[in-house]
Formats: structure tokens, sequence, C-alpha cells
């Protein structure tokens, strides 16, 4: 579950807690037509997409504040941490911003190395679709990777107020 949301997520023992429900209550229904490790995963993928789907629903209905989708907020790394870790925390924090379907088809298959038939089988789509997914997850981080390191360079050559 943790590959899927990321590791600041807000309701990520909400969603380990619901997953686990999910995995016991159906585990007699597995059939081995997969890896337990895959249908495990598939569980998590849509318990994920449920209970997204519900939060923002009632996000919509019981919220009057103007919302934005600063859920998911990254503190900034301390100095003396691993310049990796803070490129891990960049990475996770742009995959956090593509949607739930393009997020973890990049994780399940860049992050986890898992094959695009086991994806396929998690996330019920066809393997076609979950390359389309792949491609344009990819295209979409890409493009937040570049928007962010611009706006970094942008910063950096801001002359200071005197």
């Amino acid at each position: 579950m943790r590959s899927l949301v990321g590791p600041t997520a807000v309701d990520f023992d909400d969603l380990v807690q619901i997953a686990a429900e999910k995995v016991f209550a159906s585990i007699a229904r597995f059939d081995g037509r997969s890896e337990l490790g895959t249908w495990i995963y598939g569980v998590c993928y849509h318990v994920l997409l449920n209970h997204r789907r519900w939060y923002r629903r009632w996000k919509v209905r019981f919220s009057y504040a103007e919302t934005t989708d600063d859920d998911v907020v990254d503190a900034p790394s301390a100095p003396e941490l691993l310049e990796a870790r803070a490129r891990a925390r960049q990475v996770h924090r742009l995959l956090a911003r593509l949607s739930d379907k393009y997020r973890a088809v990049v994780v399940l298959h860049d992050l986890e190395e898992l094959e695009i038939r086991e994806i396929a089988a998690i996330v019920s789509a066809n393997e076609l679709t979950v390359r389309s997914r792949l491609r344009d997850g990819r295209r979409q981080l890409s493009k937040l990777l570049l928007s962010e390191a611009a706006s970094e360079v942008g910063a950096a050559h801001e002359p200071e107020p005197s």
C-alpha cells in the first residue's frame, strides 16, 4: 500500500487497515491464477481507488471552504540528509500529483518492477491500457520534473533585494 500512496500519505494507516480487512475477508476466493502478491496489490489498488473516490465525494458535499490539492505536503529535507533521499522525496511528491490510475501503474512498473501483465491483473485493465497509462504517466511525471527544475533555476538566479 505504501508504494501506491507514497510515504507521506495522511490516510495511509486507514488504507492499510481497510486493505487488510478485504484481503482476510476474501482470501478464500483467491484461486491462484496469479501470484499472491499480485492479487494483494490488486486488492490494495481497488481499496485506494474506492477510498479516494469516497473522500472526493465527501469533500464536495461537506466542504464549505475552497479546497486545494495540497493534501500531501512534503517538508523540506534537512541539510544532513543524503541527496538521493531528497531526490526520492521529490519524485514521491510529484507522483502524488498524478492521478491514482497513472501513479499506480508508474509505481508498480518502475519502482516495484512488476511486469505489464501483472499490473494489468492488479488494476483490472487490458495490457495495452496499462502500457498507455505507463507512457502517459511517465510523460506527466517528466513534465512535472522539468517544470520544478525550471522554477528552481529561476529562483536561484533572482537578484536579492537590497
